[in-house]
């Protein structure tokens, strides 16, 4: 009689053979997919590991945050009082645009436009120190202390930025960004998108203030330009004198197009919402970056930089925020790897953060997808 043989495998252990294949095809696509991955070195950003020169509002240098005194400026450049809302509300549309200060067009008087800032509640910065008979005045900030430095329009020049940013950081001086927000008739105004990747990556780059350049106004229209406005006009109806030959003439101011206007008031619009999001973002970004090591790898993709993505980790509650900005024109899938595990990892408050995250906390490790000019927040528990 033939022996009768018995299986000796359990239910489980007999399911999980079978399963076995495919599991063994999951894992080698895993590893296959985090094989597309390059790490690029220069895509984390640490700007200011030890200290953070900054102003508090009266135009002092600060090394320390304190949240009362320390100021993060949120300006608009080229601002001309307002007279027709009479000249103690001639920067009310600044004010509510939530900018928390304006560079003046020195061709106006300054009484009038420190009357304007006091009554519309922000502060006049004056680019350059010229005397001292005007620094009892608490809403004139002296901001002779600071390096103003312009951010390129064209994001594959964000090093020469940066290198700028170091050289003044170097020197213990604060860094306030110049940012492009006017266009003219051969350059077009900024896209959403774009400003905001800008913005971003000015800060990420080490900058503790920001200065959009500029209001939409006759004087920008007698330069050749538009700039953004809460309520922009095709033409201002103001020229400018000019001579030729000796002979005194009015040149005819830039006058915009309907789709120029309407673009400036949506780039108006985009700025004011940044300034309320950064706003929020001051105990964080006037504090020291946070010195833990990560590294950010990028799915091999089409770009014109080497390092597309840039990010900077801060302080932020009781762990970290983490602010990454695509400066390409393309998509790109990204991997953030730390040596460590993490407790949390999710996005910002904000309209990201309902988004679901791919995440390995354990490993310390997430991925996102960002679309081009995107920027994200992340909050971090360590």
């Amino acid at each position: 009689m033939a022996p009768r043989w018995t299986s000796t495998l359990l239910p489980g252990a007999w399911l999980f053979g079978l399963l076995l294949p495919g599991l063994l095809l999951l894992a080698g696509c895993a590893a296959d997919r985090d094989a597309a991955y390059l790490r690029i070195d220069s895509a984390v950003q640490r700007p200011h590991l030890q200290i953070l020169p900054h102003l508090d509002e009266a135009g002092r240098l600060r090394h320390s945050f304190d949240p009362q005194l320390s100021f993060l400026p949120l300006a608009l450049g080229g601002a001309l009082v307002d007279y027709r809302r009479g000249v103690s509300r001639g920067f009310a549309d600044a004010f509510a645009a939530d900018f928390n200060a304006v560079v003046g067009d020195p061709d106006q008087p300054l009484p009038a436009l420190l009357r304007a800032a006091e009554g519309s509640g922000v502060r006049l910065l004056r680019p350059r120190h010229e005397d001292d008979s005007d620094r009892g005045l608490t809403v004139l900030l002296d901001a002779s202390a600071a390096a103003v430095i312009a951010m390129p329009r064209d994001p594959v020049r964000i090093d020469d930025f940066a290198a700028a940013a170091q050289a003044a950081i170097k020197d213990g001086r604060p860094v306030w960004a110049l940012l492009p927000a006017h266009g003219t008739a051969e350059q077009r105004l900024l896209q959403p998108n774009e400003a905001r990747a800008l913005a971003y990556a000015a800060l990420v780059h080490g900058a503790s203030g920001l200065i959009w350049q500029g209001e939409d106004n006759y004087a920008a229209r007698n330069a050749g330009a538009i700039g953004i406005a809460a309520a922009p006009q095709i033409d201002y109806g103001i020229g400018m004198r000019g001579e030729t030959d000796h002979v005194a003439i009015m040149a005819p101011p830039y006058r915009a197009s309907p789709a120029e206007v309407a673009a400036s008031k949506r780039l108006w619009d985009t700025v004011a919402g940044l300034n309320r999001a950064i706003a929020r973002l001051r105990p964080a970004l006037l504090r020291p970056d946070i010195d833990q090591p990560y590294m950010i790898a990028l799915a091999s993709s089409e770009s014109a930089m080497p390092a597309p993505v840039r990010s900077l980790l801060k302080p932020w509650e009781d762990g970290w925020l983490m602010i990454a900005v695509n400066l390409d024109a393309y998509d790109h899938a990204i991997r953030v790897d730390f040596d460590r595990p993490l407790r949390r990892i999710a996005r910002f408050t904000g309209p990201d953060a309902a988004l679901s995250l791919e995440q390995d906390s354990a490993r310390g490790r997430f991925y996102d997808t960002f679309e081009p000019y995107g920027v994200r927040l992340y909050r971090i528990t360590p």
